[in-house]
């Protein structure tokens, strides 16, 4: 027991139990072998029926066990064996075996079949009782519900992620449910996941041993994981009636990170109900940081999941899967209160294993009371810090990143393993499909379990639609080192992705269509091993994942982030900021219908060229129309028909009565024939209507807003409506307006705008599912607890290092791409060079939330940087804003405001520009392209764009010696430094304070550094240094274009 932690009565029976059950029971052999045999042919195994249903299986071993049992005590006289012998017998060469699943799945059956057709041995049946009494007794309760969960040996290893192979029985209530409940747990020993767990445990062993010539591996392994060797204890456990349940785990279960110098981080998945449908990933469920601030009290950062079914309590007994109620699918599992206690739980748990990552789950009962039911040595981090505590192994296939660009995305999710991986895919409904995943091939499924890692451990990627970070297919596909993305939820997508090629890419969460190019990338970086450097080694970062992962770096003595991405982040916001305020104040649907209107005059004009020049055709008979419009056409048509006329005065007055309303209609169609382009092009009958009975011409001459113009607005609209209703009823009209409306769809389709048009009136709808979706209550708090918590994880990461954010970059083309872009920004012939940066304005937002995570979340290591400012008034403007406005000031609470220095206009006047602010960043890639100006996007102009061009170095030079003469930091970020000796050695001569580089280079680089600090060369020597750098490079160029002979000169 755990000081502070409540855990539920239990009871344990040991091993000894099990093999008492092996070696007491006898069966008949022959009569199994005969039975499950007859039994098994009878099934097609890849019927929908058999693969769709998750409890076929188990309850065809139970079946035909009970046929056993029942054909056995018909016939005593029947030759009999002992238990455990049959069972050896069956399994024997089982790890060697070269069958296929199906074969492997029939021994599997025939020892389950074996064991639970025996009845449990009395001393055991006692001991199951009297434990279930136990239990009941300390509850001070007749009939607890109970959970009976078994354990075998090596389960919980720090190893091998062996738990939740065997069966667990929920609910189980009374003598007689415990005791068979045991017996099932004694036959899940063997069941197929289990044994072929075991056989791949043996065999990777032995590859490692013949690989490592490390003998004494095979036979450790043969004899820890020998399914022969197999043994089972059973826990019988008081069940908590839970209205919350998940884990929790003392790290980030995907990239192991502990939190700040604490180790106080805490992981947690959560859904309602029980904890099952969470750990079996039938749910994506809510995830939750928790850490401490330095004053001890708690952050606790939310994202919410998609909780759309419980597993509760069966009255029957059992389990039983429910749905979620909408507006509850929308609301947080866990409270914050609930997180921190569920967090300081975990903390103590950890603290009382020596510290160990812990892997635990706990439930809240009605009473919000919380239990915790299980605790565990975490499989792949334990053992990876304990070997490894200074190494981060970084080495992965990743998807090429132009590719990546450009690719088609076929569905998004959370990017639970890293890495990529492609080929077929392979969508099964259960683990009886998994002979149709061939090696290399995408496992795909609504979920994973146990029962599916045979097929996983020969597939390069997994997908699922659903499940979080804790779920079985998150944890497996890390543990097997393999990419995955999970919580997709779109099944149909899923589903109709099986036989196509894909490429999976686990660390951006993303699948794209075909095969696209993989590179491999990192490698194995020795934390300690790392050189001592005058200049500061950071990272350029985007990815909160990659950040977690890489925690370790903060060890480094002059680590630092010197550049962290706004544009990732602002990716996960998902929408254009503007579109978001327009949300929230109710302006968005004026603004998208404007948009639809200027895109449907677009539209019209489009159809109306193509009419005129016959690319298309419409038959639209104005008269007829307008007559069928006004409803004259059927008038004339009834006084056409009136056959009781009996006087001159009768057929006189209907005569009269037709003239008039052909003089009618020969008016309103002579008044419809000025708007006839409006009317060949519009599907909207209100429009029709309007124009045609002359309502458009008098709602225009309307003006002001006095009662009697109101009056008459809301008449006109009602009198249009009740128009409209009259012909939407007649065929002629339908017909017409669906010929109109197939000729839009035609013409849209072909030049783009119907796409446009469609997606625009989707975006209101699509905002607000995403807020809701996210948990958020409007669109300024989805923006701000996205980003601000997005900040924190990051200065988590880094505790105590220094981590430059640099507000938003991003340039029309990318706000566009946004959710809800296309309404505010315009088309730009080059974005580079348009409306970027500060002249942007950085949106109050966007502020707010970086106070929000330095405040809120503790996140003080942040400081501020500001991109792309083209003058010294828009450096003076900002600075005074944030200074007035939002009250951040250089030197207050540690924060200092940097100038992202990439233009010639920031090196030109470098020595004005300093004195704005606490130091400078150049940012190589934009200052070549401005110097140089070059256009980075076009590929026309790549053999201009050199970052060693002397134009650019005397940028770089007049910005480093800048910031030196004012006692100011200058850092440099982009890969110049990596990529180049010329720039590196630059920078290090200089003296300048920091170089930052993406992770997969910052060893390498940190090394180089090194070497370059150990020519030292003086300040003064650069120039000489500089010359002979470019000689050298000019003699490479010469020798390569074969005139060595000119390179001695």
């Amino acid at each position: 027991r755990v000081e502070g932690v409540r855990i539920p009565q239990f009871r344990a029976i040991s091993s000894v139990a099990f093999h008492i059950v092996l070696d007491e029971c006898k069966v008949c052999a022959a009569l199994i072998r005969s039975m499950v045999d007859e039994a098994y042919n009878r099934i097609d195994w890849t019927s929908p029926e058999v693969t769709k249903d998750h409890e076929f299986l188990p309850k065809f071993v139970r079946s035909v066990a009970a046929e056993i049992r029942k054909a056995s005590e018909a016939d005593p006289e029947l030759p009999h064996i002992r238990l455990r012998t049959f069972v050896n017998n069956v399994v024997d060469g089982f790890a060697s075996s070269q069958e296929g699943i199906d074969q492997l799945r029939k021994r599997s059956v025939m020892v389950q079949a074996a064991i639970l057709s025996c009845p449990l041995p009395e001393r055991v049946d006692k001991a199951v009782r009297s434990a279930y009494r136990d239990i009941c007794a300390e509850a001070q309760e007749s009939d607890v519900p109970v959970a009976v969960r078994s354990s075998a040996a090596g389960e919980d290893s720090r190893k091998k992620a062996f738990a939740g192979l065997q069966d667990t029985f929920l609910n189980m209530v009374g003598d007689d449910a415990v005791a068979t409940a045991y017996l099932w747990d004694c036959a899940s020993a063997y069941n197929l996941r289990s044994m072929i767990y075991r056989r791949e445990a043996i065999l990777d062993a032995l590859t490692q041993s013949e690989t490592t010539g490390q003998e004494e591996l095979a036979a450790q392994a043969k004899k820890e994981w020998s399914i022969e060797n197999t043994s089972l204890s059973v826990c019988i456990m008081r069940m908590i009636n839970p209205v919350v349940s998940g884990t929790a785990f003392s790290a980030d279960t995907a990239t192991g990170c502990r939190g700040t110098v604490r180790k106080d981080l805490v992981s947690i998945d959560t859904s309602y109900g029980l904890g099952e449908a969470v750990v079996g990933g039938r749910v994506t469920p809510d995830k939750l940081y928790v850490y401490q601030k330095d004053d001890g009290s708690e952050v606790v950062i939310r994202f919410m999941g998609s909780k759309t079914m419980k597993i509760v309590y069966d009255e029957n007994g059992g389990t039983k899967e429910v749905p979620v109620p909408e507006r509850e699918c929308m609301l947080w599992a866990l409270t914050p209160t609930q997180a921190e206690q569920v967090a300081k739980g975990v903390r103590a748990v950890s603290k009382a294993y020596d510290g160990m990552i812990m892997d635990t789950e706990f439930c809240i009962d009605s009473k919000g009371m919380l239990w915790f039911v299980q605790a565990r040595p975490e499989t792949r981090w334990n053992e990876e810090l304990a070997l490894h505590p200074h190494t981060i192994f970084m080495r992965r296939r990743e998807v090429e990143p132009k590719a990546a660009a450009a690719a088609e995305i076929l569905l998004t999710g959370n990017g639970a393993s890293r890495g990529a991986g492609q080929g077929k895919v392979r969508f099964l409904r259960s683990a009886l499909e998994l002979n149709r995943v061939g090696k290399g091939e995408i496992l795909a499924a609504e979920r994973t379990d146990p029962d599916m890692v045979p097929g996983m451990r020969v597939a390069s990627a997994i997908l699922a639609d659903v499940g979080g970070d804790t779920s079985h297919a998150a944890i497996t596909s890390r543990e097997l080192g393999i990419a995955a993305v999970i919580g997709i939820q779109n099944p149909t997508a899923l589903q109709a992705l099986d036989g196509l090629d894909v490429t999976v890419d686990g660390t951006r969460g993303r699948v794209y269509r075909g095969l696209l190019p993989l590179h491999e990338v990192g490698g194995e970086m020795d934390v300690e091993a790392l050189p001592q450097t005058k200049t500061r080694v950071g990272l350029v970062l985007a990815d909160i994942g990659q950040a977690l992962f890489l925690s370790r770096l903060r060890n480094v003595p002059d680590f630092e982030v010197g550049l962290l991405r706004a544009e990732f982040m602002l990716g996960n916001v998902g929408v254009h900021p503007a579109a978001l305020e327009a949300f929230d104040n109710g302006e968005l649907e004026r603004l998208v219908q404007k948009k639809i209107g200027e895109l449907d005059s677009k539209l019209r004009k489009t159809i109306r060229e193509q009419l005129d020049a016959g690319l298309v055709s419409l038959d639209l008979r104005l008269r007829e129309h307008v007559g069928n419009i006004t409803g004259f056409a059927e008038e004339l048509e009834k006084l056409g028909k009136k056959d009781d006329l009996r006087n001159p005065d009768e057929i006189m007055a209907v005569y009269r009565r037709m003239r008039e309303v052909e003089k009618l209609l020969d008016e309103y169609t002579e008044r419809a024939a000025r708007f006839y382009t409006t009317l060949e092009t519009s599907a909207d009958l209100a429009e029709h209507v309007r124009i045609i009975m002359g309502y458009e011409t008098e709602r225009l001459a309307l003006s002001g807003d006095s009662p009697e113009v109101k009056a008459r607005r809301a008449a006109i609209e009602k009198e249009i409506a009740n128009q409209v209703s009259y012909a939407a009823l007649n065929p002629a009209v339908q017909e017409t307006m669906r010929q109109i409306a197939a000729l839009r769809e035609d013409v849209g389709a072909r030049c783009g705008l119907a796409k446009e048009i469609a997606a625009l009136r989707s975006i209101p709808g699509e905002i607000g599912t995403l807020i809701r979706a996210r948990g958020h209550k409007n669109g300024h708090d989805h923006y701000v607890q996205t980003l601000s918590q997005g900040l924190a994880l990051f200065a988590m990461a880094f505790y105590g290092k220094p981590i430059v954010y640099r507000t938003t970059d991003f340039k029309t083309n990318e706000y566009r791409n946004l959710l809800g872009g296309n309404l505010f920004e315009d088309h730009e012939d080059n974005p580079m060079l348009g409306y970027r940066g500060v002249s942007r304005d950085i949106h109050d937002w966007e502020i707010e939330s970086f106070k929000l995570a330095r405040s809120a979340y503790g996140a003080h290591n942040l400081q501020l940087m500001l991109p792309f400012v083209r003058t010294l008034e828009q450096a003076r403007a900002m600075r005074g804003y944030l200074d007035t406005v939002h009250n951040l000031r250089s030197g207050e609470d540690g924060l200092k405001i940097i100038l992202m220095s990439e233009l010639p206009s920031n090196a030109i006047l470098a020595r004005q520009f300093i004195q704005e602010f606490d130091g400078f960043s150049i940012g190589s890639n934009d200052m070549t392209q401005m110097v140089l100006a070059t256009d980075r996007d076009n590929s026309s102009l790549s053999h201009i764009y050199d970052e060693e061009d002397p134009a650019v170095v005397w940028a770089i030079l007049v910005t480093i010696f800048s910031g030196q003469k004012f006692g100011k930091k200058v850092g440099f970020c982009g890969q110049g430094v990596a990529n180049s000796e010329v720039l590196r050695g630059l920078v290090a001569i200089s003296g300048i304070t920091s170089a930052s580089v993406v992770p997969d280079t910052y060893y390498r680089t940190k090394q180089d550094f090194a070497a370059a600090e150990a020519l030292n060369i003086s300040a003064s020597g650069l120039g000489k240094w500089l010359g002979e750098q470019h000689q050298a490079k000019l003699v490479k160029l010469l020798e390569a274009a074969g005139k060595a002979d000119v390179a001695k000169l």
